[in-house]
């Protein structure tokens, strides 16, 4: 697996791209205007859903506003308690998962969002740079 965007918006609220960022321990993103620690520091996406999300193949209320921090690719999965390590940053992924609205019309006709099943969170264990490029390599617990 291997990060293919980094995105957050700014401190005016602007979204961001860059091909590199500083990850804060404890934090997220430095710069970021979401980065206030907890369990979702920082947010993760695979790039074939962002890619189908580009392409108006997804629908749904967040869909439009929602803008991972990572877009990674690559064959595998990211496990919730696992450790992995991206350029010099330390990550265990927190949570599984993006929360829908209940008004979201995927919600209200029972249809299958992709952000409740590919979105993972992760809280930062040591700071430092990551890139685009970067590979996101599995720890061994």
């Amino acid at each position: 697996m291997k990060v293919e965007r980094i995105t957050f918006k700014d401190l005016d609220g602007r979204t961001e791209s860059q091909s590199r960022a500083v990850l804060i321990e404890g934090l997220g993103i430095e710069g970021d205007l979401k980065a206030n620690g907890g369990d979702r520091q920082i947010s993760l996406l695979p790039l074939w859903v962002r890619e189908r999300i580009e392409q108006g193949k997804v629908e749904g209320l967040c869909i439009s506003r929602f803008r991972e921090n990572i877009t990674w690719s690559g064959e595998g999965e990211l496990v919730k308690g696992d450790k992995y390590k991206i350029g010099e940053v330390l990550l265990e992924i927190s949570k599984l998962s993006k929360k829908c609205f209940g008004e979201c019309h995927n919600i209200v006709k029972n249809t299958p969002c992709p952000l409740i099943f590919t979105v993972s969170y992760a809280i930062i264990l040591r700071g430092g740079v990551i890139k685009i490029n970067d590979e996101i390599e599995p720890l061994q617990s």
